[in-house]
């Protein structure tokens, strides 16, 4: 096509159309892109200097190099043995030559008459287990055979192919996750759960016997392909217990060296070892409240080299690195949708042009492990679920007398407030693949939609102005970076046009009193710090000097916007801080006889707040706290309480409660 236009467009649109029939299904933009660089490659050509194929941005291709076309001859004669005795001899190689276009001309035509279809990868679950009881860890045996797993129940070795299932036998109070198998398939490692946060790494064999343990402050581990090394996490002691570095031993746990630790505002992933054993791979995430860019950073350990080759901010921790040295990572929009994709390591700011999707799967994965000859993935899966439901409060605030679920769907829905009038509940949802602003009243089954999300961006976190006549919300790229702007919107209340009422990098939260008060504050994150500013909802100037707040994980505006609640890295011990907007002094309030704290809201009257915890058990609560730290128990759920949002008459609550489940899933024909 290229050679018949030479010199002139041709469109992307245009290759479809001719390349692939409407009821073939392809991954249209990535086979074209990959057709391309063959292409280029073929022609030892180049995308960023090139003297054949042109690219045209967004639009398609062009060839520029001079091209002198001729015909094909209408007829070709082959001389027989019989002319050749006469003199008529044609060489073979003359035969062939001619014959080659003809050739190439009916190859040409089977391939655009009969395209390739690409055989779809297959995806079996292999547990069914239910958010009671999810899949802390799964791995597959080098054999590709079984798969061992481990849940709140115990650690199992399953057969794939008949489902028999067998317990592994573990010492006496022994809590552990799968990491890997060995090599032969005879021992697993697995990281103990000791003390919260830390964790130890041993070898336990499947056929039963001692537990072997290789080394303390380690989890996440991995063998290399010859089985000559463990790659692994180790959290280092003399720091918080949660930084984490990455280490190599040798196989019996001796020669422990660390390779590679945590840099400013990032934090490191479980590793992946290259085909040779010379490398590993592991994913290097932004560790701030808002994320940012992740990126694949490949070590060379021996030498102590590392560095990285590409960047997302959609990066799943999950990576494994195949037999024919492929990488395969997962990247996902939000954690009801992620695919595995494979690409040969290399430094890339466009890489998934340069990747082939393995599945369009739903969920996130936590862990991918493989078998030995790379034709069989396992992946570990997280499906989530976030309902909506209102509860009604008791005349003291302390009981909730009904909770009925108000959003009937399977969406992720998220709600931030109510309207002035206490009939809906604004909230966010990605029921149409994106994340949107919805309103419901509270007697109806139905959502009216209130904000819809530009291109390439996400609208979050719908709040009221002071007086209740707009909505104010986060706007943010898709692809957002630490650097990369997000803004403040506000729309009114009844529909229409947004306007912007101020920019800054990494919004995170954003929130406003109520009449008379015209209190409104925002925060952004810097790394792990919280920076937070007051502003002009009108104008959007904000003042000069903001708020500085190290491990703050949220916080809340009183209705009078005098006071915020904040729940800071003392959170486990049970303490929120209690600051005066104006004068910023701050009270450290104990929550007593709790702890595990994690998020907070004001009460509607502002003389109570509403805080969601969770316990050492994986139970969660929602709790009414006094401002004296008395804390009366509103709800209890083996479910995630998310936060409450009172309604401004403060008879009613909009809470988010959160169900997961997370199981075993393999996949095959993706090669």
């Amino acid at each position: 096509m290229l050679l018949e236009h030479p010199g002139e467009l041709v469109t992307r649109e245009d290759l479809r159309h001719r390349l692939w029939s409407a009821d073939t299904f392809v991954d249209f933009d990535h086979s074209v892109n990959a057709a391309i660089k063959r292409l280029r490659d073929t022609l030892c050509d180049s995308a960023d200097a090139p003297r054949f194929i042109e690219t045209m941005a967004r639009r398609g291709y062009r060839f520029i190099a001079p091209v002198d076309g001729c015909s094909v001859p209408s007829e070709i004669v082959v001389a027989t043995v019989e002319e050749r005795s006469k003199g008529s001899f044609v060489s073979p190689w003359v035969a062939v030559a001619l014959l080659s276009p003809i050739v190439v001309a009916v190859v040409v035509w089977a391939v655009w008459r009969y395209p390739s279809r690409r055989i779809e990868a297959v995806e079996r679950k292999l547990t069914a287990n239910s958010w009671e009881n999810p899949l802390n860890s799964a791995a597959i045996s080098p054999d590709g055979r079984y798969i061992a797993y481990a849940d709140n129940t115990g650690m199992y070795v399953k057969l794939i192919h008949t489902g028999e299932t067998h317990s592994v036998p573990l010492p006496p109070s022994f809590s552990a996750d799968v990491d890997n198998w060995s090599p032969d398939g005879s021992h697993l490692l697995v990281s103990r759960r000791e003390q919260p946060e830390q964790s130890s790494l041993w070898s336990i064999s499947i056929f039963g016997g001692s537990a072997h343990k290789l080394a303390d402050h380690a989890s996440k581990a991995s063998f290399s392909p010859d089985g000559s090394h463990i790659a692994f996490l180790r959290a280092d002691p003399d720091h918080d217990s949660v930084s984490q570095e990455e280490w190599i031993m040798r196989s019996d746990g001796s020669d422990q060296l660390k390779i590679a630790s945590e840099k400013s505002e990032t934090e490191v992933g479980a590793p992946t070892w290259s085909p040779d054993s010379q490398r590993i791979a592991y994913v290097r995430t932004n560790s701030g409240w808002a994320g940012g860019i992740s990126s694949v950073e490949v070590n060379e350990w021996q030498k102590a080299h590392a560095e990285t080759l590409f960047s997302d901010s959609h990066l799943s921790p999950a990576l494994l690195w195949l037999p024919d040295g492929r990488l395969t990572y997962e990247i996902g929009d939000d954690s009801q949708n992620a695919s595995a994709w494979m690409v040969l390591p290399q430094r890339s700011s466009n890489i998934r042009s340069l990747s082939v999707r393995i599945t369009r799967g739903s969920g996130w994965s936590s862990q991918i492990t493989g078998s030995a000859d790379g034709k069989i993935l396992l992946f570990l899966r997280n499906n989530s679920q976030t309902s909506v439901s209102v509860g009604a409060l008791a005349a003291s605030g302390t009981r909730l007398l009904e909770n009925k679920r108000l959003i009937m769907d399977e969406n992720m829905a998220l709600p931030y407030s109510w309207t002035p009038d206490n009939k809906a509940v604004l909230f966010v949802s990605n029921r149409n693949d994106t994340p949107e602003i919805f309103k419901q009243a509270i007697d109806r089954p139905l959502a009216e939609t209130l904000v819809t999300s530009p291109d390439e961006h996400w609208v979050w976190q719908p709040r009221l102005t002071p007086d209740g006549s707009e909505i104010l919300y986060i706007s943010v790229p898709k692809n957002a970076g630490v650097d990369t702007p997000s803004s403040i919107f506000a729309v009114p209340i009844g529909g229409g046009t947004p306007r912007l009422v101020l920019a800054d990098t990494r919004i995170v939260n954003v929130q406003c009193a109520r009449n008379p008060s015209t209190v409104c504050l925002y925060s952004t994150i810097k790394g792990k710090t919280l920076v937070t500013f007051r502003f002009d909802v009108r104008s959007g100037r904000r003042a000069e000097h903001p708020q500085i707040d190290s491990a703050a994980f949220g916080w809340s505006l009183s209705p009078d916007g005098s006071q915020m609640a904040l729940i800071t890295e003392n959170h486990k011990q049970g303490k929120i801080l209690l600051r005066s907007v104006t004068t910023r002094k701050t009270r450290e309030m104990a929550v007593k006889g709790w702890t595990g704290l994690f998020s907070v809201d004001w009460s509607a009257d502002g003389k109570s707040l509403f805080v969601a915890r969770q316990d050492n058990d994986g139970e969660y609560a929602l709790l009414n706290v006094t401002l004296d730290g008395k804390g009366f128990v509103l709800l209890r759920s083996r479910n995630c309480i998310m936060w409450a949002i009172p309604a401004p008459d403060g008879n009613l609550l909009a809470i988010p409660e959160q169900t997961s489940t997370t199981n075993a899933w393999v996949v095959e024909n993706f090669r």
